[in-house]
């Protein structure tokens, strides 16, 4: 019996290695307080992690839904020569940032927006993870804990070494197993597997970044972030005053409720919104990126 056991142990790893050396699909429940003026506000969305060779792609289930109904609709309008297009009845998700990682050097590009402006926040850095020997069960799977510092919080993992893939959620990797939960320390964010699939072995990884993304540092994000909160529709007004050139003047309005704005005034109630929200929802999940 005691020669049996090497060779049982050895042909389970090699049986749950196998299952994960494909294109997977990790399901994860997001549980997230954005408003920092209620506290007891707790949202949640799907979200995955789509695993290949080469890299991965983490982003929210129902945007991707959203944006794959949008495209057939419109795709399919435009092939019946339509110029009627009704898309505002889909319901979009409330995450709208992706991850793409690059296996094996796990550099990560976090796409992101600032105000309507698309960003691509990329980093190389290494996350320095501390492993303890406490031990719990997470759907059937034994993990590990560990735990580190990232943007300004401190976060506790929970990793599955039976899955030997080195990623995670969002932007983190890099323990000897899947990372199946992980949590900040005050509670604010959680991230906690739910779920799993086989991708088909021809699916391939997105990571094409679009023209109109502007990949920028974390210093350059930040000065970003401070010009947004300082004139919100900065954007807005320089936009505008492209259609007015030379003697032209060009005036734009918007009727609502029986009542029609100046683009003086929707541009003051666009702002006063904008601050309003700055306030309101600032517990992003990557503090340091928005001080």
């Amino acid at each position: 019996m005691k020669k049996l056991f090497p060779i049982t142990a050895l042909l389970f790893t090699f049986l749950s290695s196998s299952a994960y050396s494909q294109n997977n699909q990790f399901y994860y429940d997001y549980k997230y307080k954005s408003d920092s003026l209620n506290r007891n506000l707790i949202d949640s969305e799907l979200m995955v992690l789509d695993s290949f060779n080469n890299g991965s792609k983490f982003y929210s289930k129902q945007k991707a839904n959203a944006d794959s109904t949008r495209s057939a609709i419109i795709k399919a309008a435009i092939a019946k020569g339509s110029t009627n297009i009704m898309v505002g009845d889909i319901k979009d998700g409330k995450i709208s940032d992706k991850v793409l990682k690059s296996y094996p050097s796990y550099s990560t590009k976090l796409l992101t927006k600032i105000s309507s402006q698309p960003l691509v926040l990329e980093n190389n850095n290494k996350i320095d993870w501390k492993i303890f020997p406490e031990k719990d069960m997470i759907l059937n799977y034994n993990v590990q804990k560990a735990s580190t510092t990232l943007y300004g919080r401190k976060w506790v993992a929970w990793f599955a070494s039976d899955i030997p893939v080195q990623d995670g959620p969002s932007l983190f990797y890099g323990l000897p197993g899947l990372i199946l939960k992980i949590e900040d320390t005050v509670g604010d964010h959680a991230f906690t597997l739910v779920s799993t699939k086989n991708l088909p072995s021809e699916a391939i990884l997105d990571d094409k970044i679009r023209n109109n993304q502007i990949v920028v540092s974390e210093e350059k994000f930040n000065k970003l972030w401070r010009e947004y909160k300082q004139d919100p529709t900065k954007n807005m007004r320089a936009k505008n005053s492209e259609y007015s050139t030379g003697d032209v003047a060009v005036t734009t309005s918007m009727s609502f409720g029986g009542k029609t704005y100046s683009e003086v005034e929707m541009i003051k109630a666009i702002d006063k919104e904008r601050r309003d929200d700055i306030v309101k929802y600032n517990n992003f999940m990557f503090l340091n990126l928005y001080k």
